[in-house]
């Protein structure tokens, strides 16, 4: 098998795009992580219908948030 190594050169805008985006990916991963334990305590769901709430919600929900703009 044969693998090969590429790396990103950014500059300094580039790097704090990138990282914006990857905190606000935590965040909404941890968001989302958060319900998704709430919902399975509270109700018994398949994990699709649970997967189909949460999209709802952090699509619906979180997107029009003035912090997570």
């Amino acid at each position: 098998m044969l693998a090969i190594k590429r790396s990103l050169k950014l500059n300094n805008r580039e790097a704090t795009l990138m990282a914006k985006h990857a905190g606000l990916r935590l965040v909404v991963f941890n968001m989302g992580l958060s319900l998704r334990t709430q919902m399975y305590g509270l109700v018994k769901l398949s994990d699709s219908k649970v997967i189909n709430e949460l999209k709802k919600v952090l699509t619906n929900h979180i997107k029009k948030q003035g912090g997570f703009a």
